[in-house]
């Protein structure tokens, strides 16, 4: 598979006619609408009778039970057998979540099961010569659409979130008041079981313009899980690796994750024209290969670096989706804007300010917004040139957990260390397990790579000097790891004991933020909300991941994975996907911080 290809297709599927909502669809007002997808949902039951429980399929409970009592019997029907055959194309995850998703958008373009009638032209030939019929009988045989209505009930949670999301900031209005977008109706059409990457549309059905999107808000590589909800609906489908339970219970965070969502896929709609006809676009191809320099790997895994462009489209979907969030919680849009900038986005802030200057000049002139997205593309060497494109980056992206593990990538080698000093031989013992299944997690994480990754775990009395200038992860706290004893002091956060009890402390002033649980103390301090500008002080009972530069050797990182207690320390298993320097949980808050250590 060419990804230049797949990402060309991905833009070219924007434009295709998208199916009309089924009357099970929640109506936010006259032409906005959301519903979970019998289309996708339909999908997403063959898929898994083809593959189990695999990466992408959302435990969905007792749900999930039904649906193997009424539909296990179909599990060698010719649907199955077909998506099985279509999914072998893909070499690694990332692949499967394209194809998935490409998959879900043709699907999308029929009418409801279980006719499945193109609503235009396809053009693509296996899909409706062999599959569509086969998912036609399909739904046929197994009676679907009787038990897709007869599970409503189980939809609920997730389009109460939608719903209440899309009423916060309804895209007709905000379009129509900030884009010039006017005459469009907007369909929002989502998976329940299987966790499809979100996608776009640009459709023209019957002479009228739909927007919307399909798939599921990113997952955890892109906007990290943080709450419940969240949790339970994300999967990593990029590696398949499990996720760390570092989430509160806030339903107000869960509907701000969505209309992300949606105002990203938005941005998509109102943009990809304007940048696909300009001329000059890969002329700024540099802004993308500042983030391929420092970040190879991540170039490699995600989608949106196979082609050379790919991330300028992302940057202008993201900036759209900060300035419609901003309207409604400038804390979470400061929040979002940190964390595009670890993804490599770090030319976001600027690209937010320029666009909410076009968007009020669109009101002013009653141009669309569209017709100013060359301006943009144009004003975009005055942020970063090809000469100085390097030092603005560095500038810009915070030090993560991210940029530390694509670097032991390069390397090709990270060692862990955890700690033997601890006075209790049962908590030297939890440490060194904690770090045997950290390196378990990252071999997964490396798996691909173009060369192999050796992942070493050491106790400290073991480490050597030249194990000191690579990629380190350090496990475990003072107490019982001597290299964390002997570094904390170049930590912005370490541990202390204070009358008798560890807390964890701030030694630096950072750009920070809490997301607070529906329950958490915190609120009485930051008022009512889900996101803060802050911290929460000296902490007990926490657990911490952190990167900084590594003292030993600025070029590459040291990353510590710590808790008050070796339970506690054993949270962070899973270090892989976090977007900010440092993270801290205590179960009912969650505090992520940001700061940016150019190499000396």
């Amino acid at each position: 598979m060419k990804r230049l290809l797949i990402w060309v297709t991905i833009l070219t599927l924007l434009l295709a006619p998208l199916a009309a909502p089924l009357a099970s669809a929640v109506k936010i007002g006259p032409d906005v609408t959301v519903e979970i997808s019998p289309n996708a949902e339909l999908l997403g039951i063959v898929y898994y009778l083809a593959f189990g429980k695999d990466p992408f399929v959302i435990d969905r409970g007792s749900y999930l039970d039904e649906v193997e009592a009424h539909f296990g019997k179909f599990r060698n029907s010719k649907a199955v057998l077909l998506l099985k055959s279509y999914l072998s194309q893909a070499r690694n995850v990332p692949e499967r979540d394209y194809l998935l998703l490409n998959l879900e958008y043709y699907t999308l373009l029929c009418s409801e099961p279980p006719e499945l009638r193109p609503l235009t032209t396809l053009g693509y030939p296996w899909f409706e010569n062999e599959f569509l019929p086969a998912l036609r009988e399909f739904a046929e045989e197994s009676d679907f659409m009787n038990f897709y209505e007869s599970h409503m009930d189980y939809y609920d949670e997730d389009l109460r979130i939608y719903e209440n999301a899309l009423k916060m900031l309804p895209p007709d209005e905000f379009m129509a008041e900030n884009a010039g977008v006017h005459g469009v109706t907007y369909e929002f059409l989502h998976p329940y079981l299987v966790a499809v990457h979100g996608h776009s549309f640009s459709p023209t059905l019957n002479g009228t313009e739909i927007w919307g999107a399909g798939g599921m808000l990113p997952l955890v590589r892109r906007t990290p899980q943080r709450t419940l909800w969240s949790y339970k609906t994300a999967r990593d489908t990029m590696f398949g690796l499990p996720l760390n339970k570092d989430y509160v219970v806030s339903t107000g965070l869960d509907e701000l994750l969505y209309l992300g969502f949606i105002y990203h896929e938005l941005g998509h709609d109102v943009t990809v024209p304007a940048i696909n006809s300009y001329r000059n676009l890969t002329n700024l191809a540099y802004f993308v290969d500042a983030i391929r320099a420092d970040m190879p790997y991540l170039a490699r895994y995600d989608m949106h670096f196979w082609s050379r462009t790919g991330m300028l489209y992302e940057g202008f979907a993201d900036a759209w989706e900060d300035y419609a969030i901003s309207r409604i919680n400038e804390n979470y849009t400061l929040l979002a804007i940190n964390m595009q900038k670890a993804w490599g986005e770090f030319w976001i802030g600027w690209l937010l300010n320029r666009t909410a200057h076009y968007s009020e000049l669109s009101r002013k002139t009653g141009n669309p917004f569209s017709d100013y997205v060359w301006s943009i593309l144009d004003e975009m060497r005055n942020f970063a040139s090809p000469e100085n494109v390097s030092e603005v980056y560095s500038r810009e992206v915070p030090v993560t957990p991210l940029r530390a593990f694509d670097r032991g990538a390069e390397l090709g080698r990270v060692v862990i260390v955890y700690g033997t000093a601890n006075p209790d031989p049962t908590g030297t013992e939890k440490d060194k397990e904690t770090a045997e299944e950290i390196a378990e997690n990252l071999r997964r994480f490396y798996s691909q790579w173009v060369e192999p990754v050796d992942v070493v775990v050491k106790a400290d009395v073991n480490v050597t000097d030249s194990d000191l200038e690579g990629v380190v992860v350090l496990v475990g706290g003072p107490v019982s790891n001597r290299l964390v004893r002997e570094l904390d002091s170049k930590f912005p956060l370490r541990f202390e004991k204070v009358n008798g009890t560890w807390l964890l402390t701030h030694t630096e002033n950072v750009t920070s933020f809490v997301l607070l649980d529906e329950k958490s103390p915190w609120r009485r301090v930051y008022g009512n909300v889900s996101v803060a500008v802050g911290n929460l002080g000296n902490v007990a009972n926490a657990s911490v991941l952190m990167a900084i530069r590594n003292p030993y050797n600025e070029s590459n990182y040291l990353v510590w994975i710590a808790g008050e207690n070796r339970n506690l320390t054993a949270l962070f298993t899973n270090p892989t996907y976090y977007l900010s320097s440092y993270e801290i949980y205590t179960g009912k808050e969650v505090e992520v911080g940001f700061y940016v250590l150019p190499p000396s």
